[in-house]
C-alpha cells in the first residue's frame, strides 16, 4: 500500500503520525527511545526531514499488521528524501537487522541488511548470527523467542529451522 498523507507529529526517530490517524514506523530503522541518550537528537533530525510534510508513505507489504503496538510498518518519503534511509546514514538510527529477512525492502541498499550486522551482546550462539539466542540448555522452541524470520546456520541446536532453507522461526 502506498499512500500520501501530512506528517502531524515526529514521536521519536523511527515513529511519527500521519494524517487520518495513523501511526507509522519507519521499518528497518532502529533509533532510541525519545528520552534515552541520543534519543532527543533522533527525534530533532527526523523532525526537520518530515514535520508538517507531505509524506509518501510505501508499506512493507511482507509485514502488513506485523506491529504488536499496531503501527503501519513503512518506508517514509518526506518530500523527495526517504526518512528511513537519511535516519541510518546520519548516525541517528541503526538498521534494525533483526527484521531484515522479514522485509520486503531488505534488498534496498539503504537499509544495510546486506552488510552483517555487528555483533550480538553477551551469551548467544553463533548459529543465530543476527540475533541473539543462548546456546542449548535449556532447548528452546520458536514460542520461547521473540524473533521470526531470521538466519540460521548449521548445526542449528534449537532446531529453529525445521525445513533447512536457512530461516528460523518462519511465520
Amino acid at each position: 500500500m502506498c499512500i500520501h498523507r501530512n506528517v502531524t507529529r515526529v514521536i521519536d526517530g523511527d515513529t511519527i503520525d500521519v494524517e487520518g490517524g495513523l501511526r507509522i514506523r519507519l521499518v528497518l530503522v532502529d533509533a532510541p527511545e525519545a528520552a534515552a541518550p541520543g534519543g532527543p537528537q533522533a527525534t530533532s533530525y527526523l523532525t526537520s526531514l518530515c514535520s508538517g510534510k507531505s509524506a509518501l508513505i510505501d508499506e512493507d507489504d511482507f509485514q502488513v499488521g506485523g506491529d504488536p503496538f499496531g503501527r503501519v510498518l513503512a518506508v517514509i518519503y518526506c518530500g523527495t528524501t526517504n526518512a528511513n534511509g537519511a535516519m541510518i546514514s546520519s548516525g541517528y538510527a541503526t538498521t534494525y537487522y533483526t527484521f531484515c529477512s522479514a522485509s520486503e525492502f531488505r534488498n534496498d541498499t539503504w537499509t544495510g541488511c546486506s552488510t552483517p550486522p555487528p555483533p550480538p551482546p553477551g551469551n548467544c550462539d553463533p548459529a543465530y548470527p543476527d540475533v541473539c539466542i543462548p546456546p542449548p540448555p535449556p532447548d528452546l522452541d520458536c514460542s520461547d523467542i521473540p524473533y521470526r524470520n531470521f538466519r540460521v546456520l548449521p548445526p542449528d541446536p534449537h532446531h529453529f529451522d525445521g525445513d533447512g532453507d536457512g530461516i528460523g522461526c518462519e511465520g
